[in-house]
């Protein structure tokens, strides 16, 4: 290593926090109303470091509200990056209640390019996901959400 090239590895770009996660239809037309019990199961924690988050949190509803079709997760603490080959999955399992889904099906999701929002998708097609449906999420549902991207 010469000297002056180690300014290429230092981390100047570091920041932690927290985002409100929210289920809406996948055009914004209506929201579910989250938060259950007294327990705040809106928000998750972030974490960023250069052009890439980390975003977790356990979030549920207590209404569907008037949401129809397809739905997904809006609230990422970050636009994410407008490429189609920095699409990311999110790990949407483990802590996942309250779904109409058929027994062995999975819930995931990916997150959008340059907007703030996972698509949610069920594993349930010979040809891998469809979108997850409104009527395929309870009043009551909630998802455990882990993963990154790319911003």
């Amino acid at each position: 290593d010469t000297a002056g090239s180690a300014s290429s590895n230092v981390l100047d770009d570091y920041e932690e926090g927290t985002w409100t996660g929210v289920v809406k239809d996948h055009d914004e037309a209506a929201a579910m109303t989250m938060d259950t019990g007294g327990e705040d199961r809106t928000t998750g924690a972030y974490t960023k470091i250069g052009n890439i988050v980390f975003i977790s949190g356990f979030l549920q509803s207590s209404s569907l509200g008037s949401v129809s079709g397809n739905i997904s997760l809006f609230g990422l603490p970050f636009t994410a990056n407008s490429q189609n080959n920095y699409q990311t999955s999110i790990y949407m399992m483990g802590g996942g209640e309250g779904y109409a889904i058929t027994a062995g099906h999975s819930v995931g999701g990916y997150v959008n390019p340059s907007t703030t929002s996972i698509i949610l998708t069920v594993t349930d097609a010979t040809s891998g996901v469809t979108h997850m449906q409104e009527s395929e999420w309870t009043a009551d549902g909630g998802v455990m959400v882990m993963g990154h991207y790319s911003v």
